[in-house]
């Protein structure tokens, strides 16, 4: 009798350990999923920040391509240089 009371004690470790194994395999999916799509997100936004000289749309300078004159009125103007992203008849606007 003695023994089978070991064997319990051994068999629930054993059930404990399998299932906290279980429970940290989903997490780990979990978690790398989550990086994943924080990678894509930060992608976009270095995209979108556009640090290149000859692009006009950028996050960091201020600028952005629009079809009509810049809106002077709400402190932007248009800004000289040759765009690639920002080809004619478009303008280059940035806040003043």
């Amino acid at each position: 009798m003695h023994d089978k009371r070991g064997l319990e004690m051994a068999t629930n470790t054993i059930v404990a350990i399998v299932l906290g194994l279980i429970i940290l395999v989903i997490l780990a999916i979990f978690i790398q999923q989550q990086v994943t799509k924080g990678g894509k997100k930060f992608e976009n936004i270095s995209e979108q920040a556009g640090t290149e000289q000859d692009k006009c749309s950028s996050l960091i300078f201020g600028r952005f391509c629009t079809d009509k004159a810049c809106d002077t009125s709400k402190g932007y103007v248009e800004e000289a240089g040759m765009w690639k992203d920002c080809q004619s008849p478009k303008h280059c606007c940035k806040k003043a």
